[in-house]
């Protein structure tokens, strides 16, 4: 009977401490989630309250975009080349920063430290960085890297958003990894030292195959991050040049 007790108590208690949380939720994304679905299917323009249904005429209108596509295939190779750099520059940096170095907790703070800042932050940053501070760089130095148009040319402003993206996240991934490599238990390494073990034998057979789970954590993490970076990609391009950064 006390242990039934005990059980409701603790139910009860969990429903309190979820429950203000789960209204939020409600409130703040369900409800808005389902909003925007039944927008999609009226003629809404977000200024005009009145709306007529106009059942799938939007999503054939999108179909049939030229510019959908191109916004599809410039999501996608971003969210590929995130997915892929972060995992390793990821990995490698905390593999280096895990190392006895004096001034390892130091750069460890540098490396995380960009992660801090919202998209819109970093987004101004950099276009003010790789567009008219690079300009102004050009006729002092003469070198020609000042005089690339990162922002404006088509064949380089999806690696200029990428490479920005990347520079952001990178000490989130860092930390991720420090802590699966951190929860490495020592008395593996340790055992397979005194079994004439190399390093990359032990790189290979025990701290790659337990930071599995790690390494799906970071790419499951990277691929949302990647595509939430619709602000990130506006401040910088503001969708140019040519619509070629429109997601």
């Amino acid at each position: 009977m006390k242990s039934k007790k005990k059980r409701v108590r603790e139910i009860t208690d969990y429903i309190k401490f979820v429950f203000p949380m789960l209204i939020l939720y409600i409130l703040f994304f369900i409800l808005p989630l389902f909003q925007t679905i039944g927008y999609s299917f009226t003629d809404y323009n977000g200024i005009n309250p009145k709306k007529e249904f106009t059942g799938l005429t939007n999503y054939f209108d999108v179909f049939q975009d030229k510019w959908f596509y191109n916004s599809m295939a410039f999501t996608g190779k971003s969210v590929l080349l995130m997915i892929l750099l972060a995992n390793v520059l990821g990995f490698l940096l905390a593999l280096a920063l895990n190392t006895k170095i004096r001034s390892r907790n130091i750069l460890r703070a540098i490396v995380f430290c960009p992660f801090v800042f919202n998209n819109v932050t970093v987004g101004f940053i950099w276009q003010f960085l790789l567009g008219r501070f690079m300009t102004d760089l050009y006729p002092l130095t003469g070198w020609k890297v000042f005089n690339i148009g990162w922002l404006s040319d088509n064949s380089l402003v999806l690696y200029s958003v990428v490479f920005v993206k990347l520079w952001q996240s990178i000490g989130y991934f860092m930390v991720i990894y420090l802590a699966g490599l951190q929860s490495i238990p020592t008395e593996l390494m340790e055992a397979a030292t005194i079994d004439g073990a190399s390093t990359f034998q032990k790189f290979r057979y025990i701290t790659l195959p337990l930071l599995k789970n790690t390494h799906m954590f970071v790419m499951i993490t990277c691929m949302i991050n990647a595509f939430r970076s619709f602000d990130l990609v506006y401040t910088m391009t503001q969708g140019g040049p040519l619509n070629a950064t429109k997601t």
